[in-house]
């Protein structure tokens, strides 16, 4: 997990604490990190990957996660790539001589990506309090319907847990698929 019940008990300045308390925080936390993470395409914190990917006919073949760190092993078709044959960068591999061919899942590439638990951006960490504290809230009955009377008039406002206001902070880590 990215971040601490502490870590959330401060942001959130909800200090309650017992058994049962700390283990619905803690799978808040979990929650919220599962939203981020689909929404990005990816686990942010580190992790070893295994991915078919598909050849476009051009020089950079895009991986899944990112940023990449170390790549243990890229096959062609079933054949071995050598790791002198192309550089790795952030959100890709690319092919120093020709271009990665068009396939449909034709590369298998291993290799490590996303931020050790002291790197990940701080932005990402936000996103998670921000959407764990109304998760926090919601388990609380705070999100719901309200109503505000003015004179004669009345307005009632739905307020729901749609977390897209808060989860587009993070689109400049996001990964677009388009398949």
């Amino acid at each position: 997990m990215i971040l601490t019940v502490s870590q959330f008990d401060v942001y959130s300045g909800n200090y309650e604490q017992g058994e049962q308390i700390v283990a619905l925080k803690t799978q808040i936390l979990k929650s919220a990190q599962e939203v981020v993470s689909e929404y990005l395409g990816f686990d942010p914190e580190s992790a070893q990957h295994t991915d078919f990917v598909s050849g476009i006919g051009n020089n950079r073949l895009y991986l899944f996660a990112h940023p990449v760190s170390q790549v243990t092993s890229v096959e062609l078709n079933g054949v071995s790539v050598s790791s002198s044959d192309y550089t790795i960068h952030d959100r890709y591999l690319r092919l120093k001589d020709g271009v990665w061919p068009v396939g449909d899942e034709n590369v298998l590439v291993a290799y490590t990506a996303g931020w050790s638990s002291q790197n990940i951006p701080e932005t990402i960490k936000t996103v998670i309090l921000q959407i764990a504290t109304l998760m926090l809230m919601e388990a609380g009955e705070n999100i719901g319907v309200t109503g505000k009377s003015f004179g004669e008039n009345s307005r009632t406002f739905i307020n729901y847990n749609n977390f897209a206001k808060w989860l587009q902070k993070l689109d400049p880590y996001k990964i677009v698929r388009l398949y």
